[in-house]
């Protein structure tokens, strides 16, 4: 399963609430967020979602506010991508009451009933209410596009920590945007279509969004990948920084390569001073040794710096030598 349907069922396994206002604000939440409500002389209300202990959950919330058994129709239907939506019917004795109980229902200025998505200041009077409003449109459309990689993977991962709400009411995502500002967890909005979507992008507030849920082994989750990743972001640098000076390295023995076999070619290895003579054929026969091993093999042994100093007077002399031969030779093609 995804990261964002771990979180949300992990949420919807959590404690139910047992005072009548949290509730109804949880509800509230999921009634906004994934129910279908229609009006054909009764209201029917509908949820739909892929949360397969959602069903249970509703049930129980129904049950300690009405203190009665509440009997859901659940259905089943299996999506073309092989997921699974549930259909969970509310018995129609009880729909207009728990709209009327969630502030979703209300009378407008002529006194018609009307379906009210917004969030009334009664429904989260109380800090726990707010909790619980939260919980349910996280669990109603909250998703994830994180994506949890194996710690063996030492693959540098680009994917971001993007949370958003999908809405299809624009009043309820700019309140429920303002409820969430109310814990220092400030989200961003985009229309995508004709859906309003309040999103998250920074990692902790991700984390902090987890916490206020209750979605904790989410948030442990979490946690460590951003440890994973900081370890393999780190290792990845490291490693390229390694490849880097490999390259660099290969590059420049080369370079001398070239230089010497150019001095033998043209002037004689012999006729250079010793220092520099004993330092040619070391490296002629060290090819791939770095200035480093090529110092301790040197008799007397030598710095690194030292090393470096002689390798860049050879390849200086190979220039020279190079420069005086284009010289002759273009004198010889004047004459």
């Amino acid at each position: 399963m995804s990261f964002s349907y771990d979180a949300k069922f992990e949420v919807a396994e959590s404690e139910i609430p047992q005072n009548k206002c949290c509730c109804i604000a949880e509800l509230a939440g999921l009634l906004r967020t994934c129910a279908q409500i229609e009006f054909q002389e009764i209201y029917k209300i509908e949820f739909i979602t892929e949360l397969k202990n959602l069903p249970k959950r509703i049930s129980f919330l129904l049950k300690n506010l009405y203190q009665k058994e509440i009997l859901l129709d659940v259905s089943e239907e299996e999506k073309p991508n092989h997921t699974i939506k549930y259909h969970i019917l509310v018995p129609t004795d009880i729909t207009e009451q728990l709209l009327t109980d969630t502030y979703m229902l209300r009378q407008n200025y002529s006194g018609q009933k009307e379906i009210y998505f917004g969030v009334t200041r009664h429904l989260i009077e109380q800090d726990c209410c707010q909790r619980e409003f939260i919980k349910g449109v996280f669990m109603g459309c909250a998703s994830a596009n994180i994506v949890i990689k194996d710690i063996n993977d030492l693959k540098k991962h680009t994917g971001g920590y993007h949370l958003e709400f999908v809405f299809s009411n624009h009043s309820l995502a700019g309140d429920f945007s303002h409820i969430l500002s109310q814990y220092e967890i400030y989200s961003k909005s985009m229309q995508r279509k004709k859906f309003s979507v309040i999103y998250i992008k920074e990692a902790e507030i991700v984390s902090d969004t987890l916490a206020l849920v209750g979605a904790n082994n989410a948030v442990l989750t979490l946690q460590n990948e951003f440890a994973v990743r900081e370890v393999r972001n780190k290792l990845n640098r490291q490693l390229n920084c390694m490849n880097s000076n490999m390259g660099k390295m290969v590059e420049a023995s080369l370079k001398q390569i070239d230089a010497i076999e150019y001095i033998s070619q043209n002037l004689g290895l012999e006729n250079l001073p010793d220092n520099l003579y004993e330092l040619c054929m070391l490296r002629l026969a060290n090819p791939e040794e770095t200035l480093d091993n090529l110092a301790k093999l040197m008799n007397p042994p030598l710095t690194k710096s030292g090393v470096n100093h002689r390798l860049r007077k050879i390849v200086k002399i190979a220039e020279e030598l190079k420069l005086k031969n284009e010289q002759d030779n273009q004198e010889i093609n004047q004459e």
